[in-house]
C-alpha cells in the first residue's frame, strides 16, 4: 500500500511541475513561511497567557505581606510587659522533665561542645527548598511575638517529598548577636531574618525563607479555607473549651459559646477558634512535645482541605488569605513555584520534631527549661531525614 501511496503523489507532482513551466516548486520556502506563521501565533497564545497568569500572580502576591531582611523589626531588649507575658507563658522544667539544676561550668561545657559545631559545614541541596513556617504567639503589635511553632518545611523536588520538622521552641541555641536562649526567643528580637539565620547556624541547614502567621490571623485564614476536619480526644476537647473561652473573650471580644466543641470529642469540622485553641494545646498528654503533634497534624489536615479545591477555589481563597502572611520570599521567586503548586499539592509528606526521642538532655537554667539535643547525632539524622542518606 506505501507504494502506491507514493506512485500517486509523485505524478501530481509532476502535473503540478508541468503547470509551472517544468521547474520544481520551492516547496521548502512555503513550510518556512507556514512554520513562522504558526510559530508567531503560539508565542501570540503563550505570551496572551503568560500575561494573564502575570497578572493573575503578581495581583496575588500584591496581597502579601513582604518584608525585606533588612526592614525587619530588631530589638535590643524587650519591653517590660513583653518579659512579663513571656515568664508567665514559660515551660518550667517540670513541664518539659527537667530533672536537674545545671551548675555554672556544666553550663559552660554545653557551651563549649555547642561551639565546636561552628566549623561544621551547613548543608544545601538545589532541588530542596527549605521554608520556616512560623507561628507568632503575641497579644499586641507593639513587638515581633514568640515563635511559639516553628516547622522547617523542605520541598524536595527530585524525589517529589515533603518533610516537615518541628524545632521545639525551648531548644537551647546560641541566637547571634544575642546569646544562649531559647529557639523562640530569636523571633522576639530579630524576627524572621534572625531566626532563619539562628536555626541554619544551629541545625546546619541552609533555611531559603521563612513565611510567618500570628495566631490569631490563623483564625481568619481557617475561616476563609473554610474550616478543617479534626479528630479530637475528649481530653483534648475539655482543654479546648478553655482555650475557646480564653481568646474569645479576652482578644477576640466575641461569644466563646458557639465556638465551644462536644465534650466528647470526636471527628469535628472545626472552625478557626476551634482550631487554633487545639494546635496551641500543651496541657494534654506529653506537654510541648504532642503540641507540635497536633500543629503538624493540623496543617496536614489544611493541605487535605485544599487539594479537594479546583485552581479557581485555590485562586479565590489565597487573595484573602496572603494579607495575614509575613514572609521574605520575593515575587521573583514565586514565579517559579507557582507552575510547581499542583504537582506539590501531590507529594509524600513525612513528618518529626526536634529534639528527637532519646537524643536531648533537659536542664534548668534560671528556673526555666531548656532542652539540649546531641547536636552530632541530631544534625546527622536531620540531614539525613531532609535530604537522603547520599548527602
Amino acid at each position: 500500500m506505501s507504494g502506491n501511496r507514493r506512485s500517486q503523489s509523485n505524478p501530481y507532482m509532476n502535473d503540478r511541475n508541468r503547470r509551472d513551466g517544468g521547474k520544481p516548486k520551492k516547496t521548502g520556502m512555503n513550510m518556512k513561511k507556514v512554520f513562522g506563521i504558526s510559530l508567531v501565533a503560539v508565542l501570540a497564545v503563550v505570551g496572551i497567557s503568560g500575561g494573564v497568569i502575570y497578572k493573575l500572580g503578581h495581583d496575588l502576591y500584591s496581597n502579601i505581606n513582604y518584608v525585606a531582611d533588612e526592614e525587619v523589626n530588631t530589638v535590643e531588649a524587650l519591653p517590660d510587659h513583653v518579659v512579663e507575658q513571656m515568664e508567665e507563658e514559660t515551660m518550667t522544667p517540670d513541664e518539659l522533665g527537667a530533672t536537674k539544676k545545671v551548675s555554672s561550668d556544666e553550663l559552660d561545657s554545653i557551651h563549649s561542645r555547642m561551639s565546636s559545631l561552628a566549623d561544621r559545614a551547613t548543608v544545601s541541596d538545589e532541588d530542596v527548598y527549605n521554608v520556616l513556617l512560623i507561628g507568632v504567639d503575641r497579644q499586641d503589635q507593639t513587638w515581633n511575638g514568640n515563635s511559639d511553632s516553628m516547622i522547617l518545611v523542605s520541598i524536595d523536588k527530585e524525589h517529589n517529598r515533603v518533610s516537615m520538622v518541628s524545632l521545639m521552641r525551648d531548644t537551647y541555641v546560641d541566637i547571634p548577636g544575642v546569646g544562649y536562649w531559647k529557639l523562640n526567643h530569636a523571633y522576639a528580637m530579630g524576627a524572621g531574618p534572625l531566626l532563619c539565620q539562628t536555626v541554619t547556624d544551629t541545625y546546619k541547614i541552609e533555611v531559603d525563607r521563612y513565611v510567618a502567621v500570628d495566631y490569631w490571623s490563623l483564625v481568619d485564614i481557617i475561616d476563609l479555607l473554610g474550616g478543617v476536619s479534626l479528630d479530637i480526644s475528649a481530653a483534648e476537647a475539655e482543654v479546648m473549651n478553655g482555650y475557646i473561652d480564653d481568646m474569645c473573650k479576652r482578644q477576640l471580644k466575641i461569644d466563646p459559646e458557639p465556638h465551644f466543641v462536644p465534650s466528647e470529642g470526636g471527628d469535628i469540622y472545626c472552625d478557626g477558634v476551634q482550631a487554633v485553641a487545639y494546635c496551641r494545646n500543651r496541657m494534654v498528654g506529653n506537654s510541648d512535645y504532642e503540641r507540635t503533634e497536633r500543629q503538624r497534624y493540623l496543617l496536614q489536615q489544611l493541605l487535605a482541605e485544599v487539594k479537594q479545591m479546583s485552581v479557581a477555589q485555590m485562586t479565590e481563597k489565597m487573595r484573602g488569605v496572603l494579607k495575614y502572611v509575613t514572609t521574605n520570599i520575593p515575587e521573583t521567586e514565586i514565579w517559579g513555584m507557582l507552575s510547581e503548586f499542583p504537582d506539590m499539592l501531590q507529594y509524600k509528606i513525612e513528618t518529626d520534631r526536634i529534639p528527637y526521642d532519646d537524643m536531648y538532655d533537659v536542664i534548668n537554667v534560671e528556673g526555666e527549661g531548656m532542652l539540649v539535643p546531641d547536636w552530632e547525632a541530631t544534625i546527622e539524622k536531620l540531614h539525613e531525614f531532609v535530604y537522603g542518606e547520599e548527602m
